[in-house]
């Protein structure tokens, strides 16, 4: 299964990337230039240049050639595509990393980097990147074929295009995915299997399935021309929460997911996803994340601790509180909090829950007889929310996202709708967060995070975190 350590491996790579042309550039100047009966070469050339305007300039190229990686598409997923494609991505990236040391070279004064010494650069950046990344390339598929890092994938369809589909996938099992069972309306399929995969039901039981399962993505597999209205109807229910969907034929239309064609290891398909895509944007919006939730950290360690001083004077029990909540893909992480309840609030949850003053699966009060004297004052300047920056640290939350439910919240939802929410990160703060919080009906909530979700943009993530500030000055809506 894929879970954090997918953003771990993610962080790895981009180190690896950046350290090796770093390491190339190094070599390159060592070996033109370092004179044999001068060992300290490297200290001396080092301390002769180590100065404020050229640690910012370095720091500007750092970032440079992180963009030029990342602008190449070398940290989307390569697990369907060729190592030819990867390798090509690399020499481009490599050659914008050249092109931005030159004009670094000319706007630091750097004598020793010249067209000859950044032409070795490239070719020593272009042997030890490509070569690091096919043996990684090598040893993921190797682990993707002995059942480790797979994605959870339904077929739609248990006729020949489901059956051939699926028998492709059990003879690439590198690629990483397991058919872990197919719908079909058809009652033919009720009994059958797809290369050993179970029928989990009909098409008009993908709702439940995709509430109950862990779904990473769907192939649609049946014949366009018989089955056009089921595989409508099945794209529409998948596009509304999210999930990446495979179409084994024609595009149809469809409203809120967009269209890719992709080749999927040699099969032809078109992929639909109603999510943001990744991009240069959405790999910023993590970068944003890691400074803030850093920064955030390091300058609120202090009131952290005069917090869980406050906690611990006023009620008996643990700082924090950790509850599980339902995140990307529906996938559980543990959030954490500054607790503002009594040690007893979950157990005393059935005795109260018929004071319940809102609509849908979501519980509010306006005065929870379970929350502490500390606790209404951290509720009310939203710090009892401070600790989730560690989960949007580790990369389980971002800042700006839909806020995280519940497990109890989550499994209530009925509008299938509603559970695109789960396409993305939850966050911190929200458009519901910046748009009257706790005084906002629950589909209002839910209609505002689709929107968010349509819309999104790095300028809309600022606004938001511009607007979220006033919000909590204000306890507009807080409780």
């Amino acid at each position: 299964m894929i879970t954090r350590r997918g953003t771990i491996s993610d962080f790895c790579l981009k180190l690896s990337d950046l350290s090796l042309v770093l390491i190339a550039l190094g070599l390159v100047i060592v070996f033109r230039y370092s004179p044999a009966q001068n060992p300290t070469f490297v200290v001396d050339y080092l301390s002769q240049r180590v100065k404020v305007g050229n640690a910012i300039l370095g720091m500007m190229l750092l970032v440079c050639w992180y963009g030029a990686f990342a602008a190449q598409g070398l940290y989307v997923s390569h697990r369907l595509s060729s190592g030819w494609r990867e390798l090509r991505e690399i020499v481009r990236a490599v050659a914008i990393c050249g092109i931005a040391l030159i004009v670094a070279a000319q706007v630091g004064h750097w004598p020793t980097i010249n067209l000859r010494t950044v032409g070795s650069f490239a070719l020593m950046s272009l042997v030890l990147v490509a070569g690091v990344r096919m043996a990684l390339r090598y040893n993921l598929r190797r682990l993707r074929a002995s059942g480790h890092n797979l994605k959870n994938l339904v077929i739609v369809g248990g006729g020949q295009r489901g059956q051939r589909f699926a028998a492709h996938l059990n003879r690439r099992q590198d690629l990483g995915y397991k058919v872990i069972g197919f719908v079909d309306s058809d009652p033919a399929y009720a009994y059958a299997t797809l290369q050993g995969a179970p029928y989990l039901g009909t098409i008009e039981d993908l709702p439940r399935l995709m509430a109950t399962e862990v779904i990473d993505e769907v192939t649609v597999a049946l014949p366009i021309k018989s089955h056009y209205t089921q595989i409508e109807t099945a794209v529409s229910l998948l596009e509304e929460q999210g999930i990446t969907t495979h179409v084994l034929s024609d595009l149809f239309p469809q409203k809120l997911a967009k269209s890719q064609a992709v080749d999927f290891d040699g099969a032809p398909i078109v992929t639909l996803g109603s999510a943001p895509p990744f991009s240069w944007r959405t790999e910023a919006k993590r970068i944003i994340d890691l400074t803030v939730s850093t920064t955030a950290l390091l300058v609120c360690a202090p009131l952290f601790a005069i917090v869980a001083l406050a906690i611990k004077l006023d009620s008996h029990g643990p700082v924090f509180f950790v509850q599980e909540r339902v995140g990307f893909s529906k996938r559980r992480f543990r959030m954490i909090k500054f607790r503002t309840m009594s040690i007893d609030a979950e157990e005393r949850m059935k005795d109260i829950e018929h004071l319940n003053e809102k609509n849908g699966p979501i519980f509010k009060i306006k005065n929870d007889p379970r929350i502490t004297r500390v606790g209404k004052w951290l509720r009310k300047t939203s710090i009892d929310e401070l600790p989730q920056l560690i989960n949007v640290l580790v990369g389980d939350m971002s800042v700006v996202g839909p806020r995280p439910l519940s497990v109890r919240d989550a499994v209530r939802m009925e509008e299938a709708w509603q559970k695109r929410r789960f396409s993305v990160k939850p966050g911190l703060t929200c458009l519901w967060q910046v748009s009257g919080r706790s005084n906002l009906s629950f589909e209002q909530w839910m209609q505002l995070d689709l929107d968010y979700i349509d819309h999104w943009s790095l300028k809309l993530d600022a606004s938001i975190l511009l607007r979220t500030i006033p919000a909590i000055v204000l306890a507009r809506g807080a409780s």
